[in-house]
């Protein structure tokens, strides 16, 4: 029996380990304290599971976060509790599918307060790129294009030394 519950006990925290670092939001004003206090460059990625596009740029948006370790941070704005029935169950599940391992909000807050913050008219995806200390440096709008994301990245990891 105890070596069951040590076998379950390994298959629970493996699991744990690699689920997806889902959480829910109301206020966007709060997803700025997401963010590590080490990262030079600071990502806010806007998106949705029903967004043809947000779901496309997921593999750049991986690779971004694997070229870049520790000096880049991305944080993902899920809209889906937009949709009826959604949960943060099903969005985390595919965020583990797509093997994304960076923060992801479960925004259940009005779209106009979000799109009010991050000033944009509420078309998804977005990417806003921000300095260490808060500034917007960069954003774009629609999918993002993988090498142009890495060349600002770098430019502003560039002026933050």
């Amino acid at each position: 029996m105890r070596t069951f519950a040590l076998f379950a006990a390994i298959c629970l925290s493996a699991a744990a380990a690699h689920a997806a670092d889902m959480r829910m939001l109301r206020d966007p004003k709060q997803i700025a304290r997401a963010f590590p206090a080490k990262s030079q460059a600071r990502v806010v990625n806007v998106w949705a599971t029903w967004c043809a596009p947000c779901v496309a740029e997921m593999p750049d948006l991986r690779a971004i976060d694997d070229a870049f370790g520790d000096e880049v941070a991305i944080v993902g704005v899920s809209l889906d509790d937009m949709i009826p029935g959604t949960t943060m169950g099903k969005i985390a599940a595919f965020l583990d599918k797509q093997k994304v391992r960076w923060p992801n909000f479960f925004y259940m807050g009005t779209p106009d307060a979000l799109a009010d913050h991050y000033r944009f008219d509420g078309s998804i995806p977005i990417t806003i790129v921000f300095d260490a200390k808060g500034r917007e440096v960069w954003r774009s709008k629609g999918q993002i294009k993988k090498d142009e994301t890495i060349a600002q990245l770098r430019e502003v990891l560039r002026r933050n030394r």
